[in-house]
């Protein structure tokens, strides 16, 4: 999600959590703050729920839980100028990639990306790292780097923002992870509301459409929502 030039905050995730709200029959009262603070903010009982792209991971289980509603899914962005062959990730191999530091795009690149190119006998790709998303994005339209690595939620945003037309590039074969509305761990009820409410978000199709009018639609879940899913052992 993002602020809109009328001010307003926009995204698939601000449509999906007003759907879950209207199934449960009350108001959300939301507050834009830094990552970081999300949940710390839900731990102090700041807020009580936090949703903005957050990983559910076993780390961050052990100071909440986590109403599991899609995934965080890759994509790669290449200018269209230059990436009119590139169809799919081997079209990346021996290309110079960029990806914010911090996140786990950089190590994607030079792993699992850098696998797949191994695999198939071409040159792995390289990775610039820089401080912010601008400036790793600045890097891709000035042509430092020939690829960025970040998450499928942007392609609207980017594609909209950029300076020069932009490509996106599927990455299947990148790990899919949870995404989830982060609630404290005392709160059970709460978590089970939300789940509840979700779940019948997801049974009108109000779910699917949303992801669609997003063009977000691989970061949907392909079964049953739940609660702290990154735990559950994988079929």
């Amino acid at each position: 999600q993002y602020i809109d030039e009328s001010g307003n905050m926009v995204g698939f995730e601000v449509d999906l959590w007003n759907a879950i709200a209207k199934q449960l029959g009350v108001e959300l009262e939301v507050t834009s703050v830094a990552f970081d603070s999300l949940i710390p903010g839900v731990q102090s009982g700041r807020w009580d729920i936090a949703m903005e792209g957050i990983t559910d991971n076993p780390e961050r289980q052990q100071v909440v839980s986590f109403v599991d509603y899609g995934y965080t899914t890759s994509s790669a962005y290449v200018l269209e100028e230059k990436g009119a062959a590139i169809n799919d990730h081997l079209g990346l191999c021996g290309l110079i990639g960029a990806a914010q530091s911090g996140t786990e795009w950089v190590g994607m690149i030079t792993t699992e990306m850098a696998a797949a190119c191994t695999e198939a006998g071409k040159p792995v790709p390289t990775v610039s790292e820089f401080g912010t998303s601008e400036a790793t994005l600045l890097s891709l339209y000035s042509g430092r780097t020939d690829f960025v690595l970040t998450s499928a939620a942007s392609a609207q945003e980017i594609q909209k923002a950029a300076p020069h037309p932009v490509k996106v590039i599927a990455m299947p074969i990148l790990p899919r992870k949870p995404s989830g509305i982060a609630f404290r761990k005392d709160e059970q009820d709460l978590g089970e509301a939300l789940l509840a409410a979700l779940k019948e978000v997801r049974a009108d199709g109000t779910y699917k459409k949303i992801y669609g009018d997003w063009s977000v639609d691989p970061m949907m879940m392909d079964h049953e929502p739940g609660i702290n899913l990154a735990t559950v052992p994988q079929q």
